[in-house]
């Protein structure tokens, strides 16, 4: 027979101790007892080679199962505690080869899970409620006892106590511990004193968000660990084979100093190190696996901790195979301290300086901003991405795997400098600039901003930790926002874990997707089929674990795009004790279109209850749920209402039909989806433009522009099929795609563009002359595409690419001519005056004032100061008005002379002489 132990619905599969998989396959051997449901035989197990022989007891409490009972015995050989602790999932590190079972119970309820076993000089005990506690005592030979425990995570005082009072009222062994009780494998010595018992593998961290059918915590999604690079002064403890031997360092007074040297455990190099406390530097310099076309990798690590200071640096040096390939190298290092410098409101804790040439650099997405590196060794210059300060495995974290961080590219230079800092104790920011050159140009500003409430340590109430991510690629087209809250975020309770995500990406010049742009603040509609190039940000919401069977999650969404704008949030609560499951989902989503408008809303609520009632081996699941859902849609204008019961659902719609066809609209309703009038063509002077006033210069408002060249641009908000240069008649200078005009239902249509030139009124011929460049740019597909105007565009189909919308017309060059050219005598004659009266005596004496010059500069500041002073304004205001007065009319006069006076600083070869007026 097949027994599923996932079945009854508790929250310890009872089973997993014996099979991998929870399904109990038995040989039936003996049937049921008169109190209990019983059955008895042997099944296969990964325990042991030969089948165990197994007895299972199933309690009854009001017709259900309330509790089961499992029993093995294993035959010779025994089998060792520590794999029976990993069956029910805790990972336990190896213990001695005595610490052997030769038989065991399980019993299981629907909150918990116990295990004790037996065998020669052990005794054992795994409790596993909420998390798994393992507690072993071993007599050895010798008559010494060894006493064990293991968790899978971090115990108080208080859990521990609980934990011991339950283990003592089933008999079984309790843990010896005074105060809590970190994660880990430990042996515990007189004092009592825990030691860590060497060769504990990886523990799971569960992630309380995460929950399998059976509201069971799943593991957390892997995070590289980043622990600090010190290393293990402590005593650490060794499985033998019938107990531990504990090896401890020499007390710190008599630490060893000096220099060290090594090789490391694998490749070649030499690993080096120095003490002499507080100083410790930790270095290495190795050979690393080449990959072609690459024949040498020398990487060298130094972590450098020196008590209030440390640091650390990593490099790499790459040899190519080929000649004609050039050496690839980078460096990167980082200092830093606990105690910033600078006032307290803003104070530097580290700085950070990377240098990559024919290399590249990989940033990682703004989810994953704990990940990097380099930021880590910002946040913790020992930790640098390495596992226990190691330098080697430093090195392959940052070189190693299908995805490096950093890598060899010919002809690429990477730079990277950053900051931590913090403001007022209570804000931590870790940031970083990074500039990658070659042909995928980026320049990016990476970083992690903390908080966390009340401040200066005791119980925290609320954790906030953001990574931040300001990307910009110039030869892609591409300009990025993102922040994210990280995995460490919480409110109130640790279990209550933040999330989500808000990106603002915008694409333009050389992208395809030129045009297109995306705000999203935790994801989109449900119904919104997201392009592969929009990013993908997590709900902004919670996750809270309140019991462990009572679990609360919500989320919210914003976003917008060049076709819609969505809005929404849902809240769900879940209830699960064993046999039994509650919820309730309420949501409400917002789908707004435009060009042309349309609207899709909806809101529902669910709350439902389930039981599972198990007779025998049958089972029965009783579920009830009712619910209401409103959805409102239009133009024009309708909705539907559904109600849901347990045993009937039905649906009243009202207003229009959903299914009608799409309602177009007509010319004039189009015509206000566009731009005013003004704004339809946009016509703009380029180089070349002196004057745009009229006043200036130009001929009725005209452009006033220079002869040496000038050029602008013409662009429609409209996409062109064909494009004329000076009139209609003349051949087509550029043709672009036919167009619809999805709003009215339109398509292969045709849009015509005329651009003429007038040189002061007259037509200026630009045809054959002038150098035109066209503009295609992408344009909205809601407007210019096919398709009903009431339905979302396909993924990644709401720009038409590759559209004619204007032109660059650039005047041709100015052609100099070599000389003056031929200049004939008659270029340089007079015309002689006739004999007769002279105006002027040569023989006369001078008269009158006689012309002063003055020193410097000092006449051209006199003219720019008196040329259009006030006294000369009045006198010459009265001389205008004695000619009048002679019947000499001279028109309208300028008053005012302030061109003369900026003139009067360039207009003048030398300085003239003054006649003082008389």
């Amino acid at each position: 027979m097949e027994l599923p132990g996932r079945e009854f619905g508790f929250r310890h599969d009872p089973f997993l101790a014996v099979v991998a998989d929870g399904i109990l396959r038995l040989e039936h051997a003996a049937g049921d007892s008169e109190a209990d449901l019983e059955a008895a035989g042997t099944a296969a197990s990964p325990l042991h080679a030969e089948p165990l022989p197994v007895r299972v007891t199933f309690h009854g409490q009001d017709g259900e199962v309330a509790a089961v009972t499992l029993t093995a015995e294993p035959a010779e050989p025994a089998v060792p505690a520590h794999l029976l602790a990993r069956a029910v999932g805790l990972e336990c590190a190896p213990l001695p080869s005595a610490a052997a079972v030769t038989r065991f119970d399980v019993r299981a309820d629907a909150e918990r899970l116990l295990l004790t076993g037996s065998g020669p000089g052990l005794r054992l005990a795994l409790l596993c409620q909420g998390g798994r506690l393992l507690v072993a005592e071993l007599q050895d030979d010798a008559g010494r006892t060894w006493r064990i425990v293991a968790t899978d995570r971090g115990l108080t005082q208080e859990q521990v106590t609980s934990a011991a009072a339950a283990l003592a009222a089933e008999g079984a062994p309790a843990p010896a511990v005074a105060g809590a009780l970190p994660a880990g494998t430990w042996l515990v010595m007189p004092g009592p004193v825990l030691v860590p018992v060497r060769g504990d593998s990886a523990r799971p961290v569960l992630d309380a968000a995460r929950r399998d059918g059976l509201g069971r915590a799943l593991p957390a999604r892997p995070v590289p660990a980043r622990p600090l690079p010190v290393r293990r002064r402590g005593p650490v403890a060794f499985a033998g084979p019938e107990g531990f031997t504990v090896v401890a360092s020499a007390p710190a007074a008599r630490s060893p100093r000096g220099w060290g040297i090594g090789k490391p455990s694998d490749g070649d190099g030499v690993v080096i190190s120095y003490s002499n406390p507080p100083l410790s530097v930790d270095g290495a310099l190795v050979a690393l696996p080449a990959t072609p076309p690459y024949r040498t990798v020398l990487g060298g690590v130094l972590l450098v901790d020196a008590g209030v200071v440390a640091g650390s640096a990593v490099g790499a040096y790459v040899v190519p195979r080929d000649s004609g390939l050039q050496p690839s190298l980078f460096a990167f290092g980082a200092l830093g301290s606990d105690k910033g410098i600078g006032p307290p409101p803003f104070q530097v804790r580290g700085v950070a300086l990377g240098l990559g040439w024919n290399s590249r650099i990989r940033l990682p997405e703004v989810e994953a901003m704990n990940d990097f590196p380099f930021i880590a060794a910002l946040k913790d210059p020992g930790a640098i991405g390495g596992a226990d300060g190691d330098p080697v495995e430093i090195l392959k974290t940052i070189t190693g795997g299908a995805d490096p961080w950093v890598r060899p590219a010919q002809d690429e230079l990477w730079v990277a400098a950053g900051l931590a800092f913090s403001c007022f104790e209570a804000v931590k920011g870790h940031a970083m600039a990074v500039v990658q050159t070659g042909a995928d140009l980026t320049i990016g500003l990476l970083g992690l901003a903390s908080t966390e409430y009340p401040p200066g340590g005791g119980r925290t109430y609320a954790k906030a930790e953001i990574g931040i991510e300001v990307v910009v690629k110039p030869n892609k087209g591409e300009l990025r926002l993102a922040a994210a809250l990280t995995p460490n975020s919480f409110l109130l309770d640790p279990n209550c874990r933040l999330r989500g995500g808000v990106a603002l990406v915008t694409w333009y010049g050389p992208s395809r997707q030129a045009g297109d742009f995306v705000f999203t603040l935790g994801g989109y509609h449900p119904r919104f089929r997201r392009p592969d190039h929009y990013p993908a940000p997590a709900r902004l919401g919670f996750d809270w674990d309140l019991t462990g069977s009572v679990t609360v999650s919500g989320g919210v969404y914003f976003a917008i795009t060049p076709s819609a704008v969505m809005v929404g949030g849902e809240l769900e609560v879940n209830f699960h004790s064993g046999i039994l499951r509650a919820w309730l989902v309420a949501r409400a989503d917002a789908l707004i279109q435009w060009r042309p408008f349309h609207f899709d809303l909806g809101i529902s609520v669910r709350i439902g209850v389930q039981a599972q009632i198990k007779i025998l081996f049958v089972k029965i699941t009783i579920r009830i749920e009712i619910g209401a859902s409103l959805s409102l849609f239009g133009p024009p204008t309708g909705g539907e209402a559904t109600v849901h019961l347990w045993f009937i659902s039905f649906t009243i719609r009202f207003g229009a039909d959903r299914d009608e066809g799409p309602r177009y609209l007509d010319w004039d309703g189009f015509k206000d989806m566009l731009p005013p009038p003004g704004n339809l063509v946009q016509i703009h002077a380029g180089s070349g433009l002196i004057s745009d006033d009229s006043l200036s210069g130009g001929h009725g408002g005209a452009w006033l522009v220079s002869s040496a060249g000038f050029d602008f641009t013409v662009d429609s908000a409209v996409p062109i099929t064909e494009m004329y240069l000076d009139k209609r008649s003349n051949p087509v200078a550029e043709r672009g795609s036919r167009i619809g005009v999805r709003p009215m239902g339109e398509s292969g249509r045709t849009s015509t563009q005329l651009v003429a030139v007038t040189l002061e009124g007259d037509p200026l011929p630009l045809t054959g002359t002038w150098h035109a460049t066209f503009h295609r740019t992408s344009v909205p597909q809601s407007l210019w595409g096919t398709g009903a105007p009431n339905a979302l565009p396909a993924p990644g189909a709401q720009l038409i690419h590759e559209q004619l919308t204007g032109v660059r017309l650039a005047s041709p060059a100015t052609e100099n001519g070599e000389s003056t050219g031929y200049i004939s005598a008659q270029h340089l004659a007079f015309d002689p005056m006739a004999p007769g009266t002279q105006p002027l005596d040569p023989g006369a004496a001078p008269v009158g004032p006689v012309p002063r010059r003055l020193a410097g500069a000092a006449v051209i500041d006199r003219i720019r100061t008196t040329v259009d002073a006030a006294p000369q304004r009045t006198a010459r205001r009265a001389l205008a008005e004695a000619f009048t007065g002679f019947g000499v009319g001279l028109g309208e006069l300028d008053g005012d002379l302030p061109g003369y006076v900026r003139a009067a600083e360039t207009a003048f070869t030398a300085a003239p002489l003054l006649v003082p007026a008389s």
